[in-house]
């Protein structure tokens, strides 16, 4: 049944092309396709081609052993590990005479500043995935002069500062329609996450 459809598809391609070089019409001959270089799909292949496809897949061959080639894969639900970067010292804790601990202090406020961070992150992305919702956000007013994260500063304490600059502003802008938050004008009103 394969044969006689492959020949009917060849004897129409073959009187195709018959007609094309009889009626003179073959003066735009297209380019050859060359290897590795991008094309641009023109247009999507219909139904017909794709269930061919499918079926010419179906019909192919697998290996032996193709079960034992899989290869699972897993997502890490655990807690991200932290990496120190080269140049940077462990924190020693240390008590200088007064008997004060400022090298403690610092890594508590350090650590105070990472979870400010993750639970501004995770209340931005819960804003953004729903920006409607009065319950994900709260509105500043900027006052004159002000930028962004001097306005977080004010709204959050001096943690916000810590923030990553690019990825905060552009969040924060896409939830802010229509206010400029590179130049804040006074009395501009910007939606914030709601920690």
């Amino acid at each position: 049944m394969k044969s006689k459809k492959n020949i009917a598809i060849f004897a129409l391609c073959s009187s195709i092309a018959l007609f094309s070089a009889c009626s003179g019409q073959n003066d735009n001959t297209e380019e050859r396709l060359k290897i590795n270089q991008k094309y641009f799909l023109e247009s999507w292949p219909d139904s017909v081609y794709i269930a061919e496809l499918d079926s010419i897949l179906k019909a192919e061959p697998l290996k032996p052993n193709a079960d034992s080639e899989r290869t699972e894969l897993t997502i890490y639900s655990g807690a991200i590990p932290t990496i120190s970067l080269p140049g940077q010292k462990k924190q020693v804790k240390q008590t200088n005479p007064a008997g004060q601990e400022p090298k403690a202090k610092q890594a508590k406020a350090s650590k105070n500043a990472e979870h400010f961070a993750d639970n501004f992150m995770n209340a931005l992305s819960a804003m953004q995935s729903d920006p409607t919702n009065a319950a994900k956000y709260r509105t500043v007013t900027a006052k004159a002069g002000e930028d962004l994260f001097v306005l977080l500063s004010r709204a959050y304490g001096m943690d916000a500062s810590k923030l990553p600059r690019f990825y905060t502003l552009s969040a924060l802008q896409s939830v802010n329609p229509g206010v400029k938050l590179e130049h804040l004008n006074g009395g501009e009103n910007v939606r914030i996450p709601k920690l």
